[in-house]
């Protein structure tokens, strides 16, 4: 009986060896040998593996399960219009956001980041540059016209309206000033330059009436003589009379004295005061955008990402056409080494694969034992 139990045993240990090792060859040559080996020109069988001798035909398999069943239209627009990616986005979008903003970045070194390189000189000179074209553009335009022939006729009739209360004013002023202690001693100072030119006279004048006591009688009268509307007339006149001139004559020709050079130096420093270039650049960006910082991450980069998601999602099978996702599969597969695959593979399925090792073993193992029974029966 014993001589029975141990033949039964070993038909079962070499049943479980020839199973498992059936099962281990065969994952071996799915992968092994990696190339075609030959005695003569004979072929030997099985050469190469089953997984290097299809690899090309795998790879194309695959990128087209990837494109069919994995990376599809309605994948992507399932995934891009969920709440939790869209959440997620613009809690990842507004946390690098201000970072990238605390990092305390200029504008010019943002710039200079960009391959902009000395933006305040560039700036400065593209300014410069503006302001000699549109100025040698207005003297071509308007250098030879006349006043009269650059503003439109409802202005000029509008300025020579507003000629008497130029009057008034400039009547105004010269009162006042006349009215004040600095007016009179300017009347007094006047007084003495007449006088002194005739010589005696002054003399006369200084010992009888004297400077002050002139100076005071003059005083009132020069007011009163500004304040009466005769002069008002006479300089109403001769300021329309000199408007007249003016508004006719070209405009090379009130600006006679002024050259070219210093015409545009002047207006170059003016627009330079107002456009403030150099401290515009040295301001950081979180500077510059802080007044509309929260609207920004409020409301402009969740529309930004909502209009990103929508066109990604209305064009995602475009998208993928155009990456040719399946192209790039293929490549990549095909790009693998056979080791580099095997080891990729194993390293997936590697307790799979050894559970098919042990299961062919336990096969084995079972058909020795119906073997054995088999035997002990007949």
């Amino acid at each position: 009986m014993s001589d029975w139990v141990w033949r039964m045993a070993f038909m079962v240990f070499v049943g479980a060896i020839i199973g498992g090792l059936t099962n281990f060859l065969a994952i071996i040559m799915l992968f092994r040998p990696y190339k075609t080996y030959f005695i003569g020109k004979w072929q030997l069988p099985f050469t190469p593996g089953l997984i290097p001798k299809r690899k090309d035909e795998l790879a194309t398999q695959i990128g087209k399960i990837v494109v069919e069943h994995l990376v599809t239209p309605e994948s992507l627009q399932k995934k891009l219009k969920g709440e939790k990616f869209r959440q997620e986005t613009e809690a990842l979008v507004s946390q690098k956001l201000n970072s990238w903003l605390d990092k305390g970045l200029t504008l010019e070194q943002l710039l200079n980041q960009l391959h902009i390189n000395e933006p305040i000189a560039q700036t400065n000179a593209y300014i410069n540059k503006k302001i000699e074209r549109k100025y040698t553009g207005l003297k071509e335009q308007y250098w030879t016209k006349s006043i009269n022939n650059i503003l439109p006729a409802e202005w000029t009739e509008e300025l020579q309206g507003k000629i008497p209360d130029v009057a008034d004013h400039i009547i105004q002023k010269v009162t006042d000033y006349f009215a004040t202690q600095e007016g009179k001693e300017k009347i007094k100072i006047m007084i003495e330059n007449f006088l002194k030119e005739r010589g005696k006279l002054w003399n006369m004048v200084q010992m009888f009436i004297g400077n002050d006591s002139l100076a005071d009688k003059f005083q009132p009268e020069i007011i009163k003589f500004f304040n009466n509307p005769s002069t008002k007339t006479m300089l109403v006149n001769v300021l329309e009379s000199e408007w007249d001139k003016l508004q006719n004559k070209p405009i090379d020709a009130i600006f006679t004295n002024m050259k070219d050079d210093q015409l545009l130096l002047h207006t170059k420093q003016i627009v330079a005061s107002i456009f403030q270039v150099e401290p515009f650049f040295k301001k950081t960006i979180a500077e510059l955008i802080s007044p509309y910082r929260e609207k920004l991450q409020g409301e402009i980069v969740p529309r930004i990402l909502e209009a990103a998601g929508e066109y990604l999602t209305n064009r995602s099978g475009e998208i993928l056409e155009r990456f040719q996702v399946e192209e790039i599969v293929r490549e990549q597969i095909e790009s693998f080494s056979l080791k580099r695959l095997e080891e990729l593979v194993i390293s997936i399925a590697k307790k799979e694969l050894a559970m098919i090792t042990y299961l062919g073993a336990i096969l084995g193992g079972a058909i020795g034992l119906i073997q054995g029974i088999i035997v002990l029966l007949t």
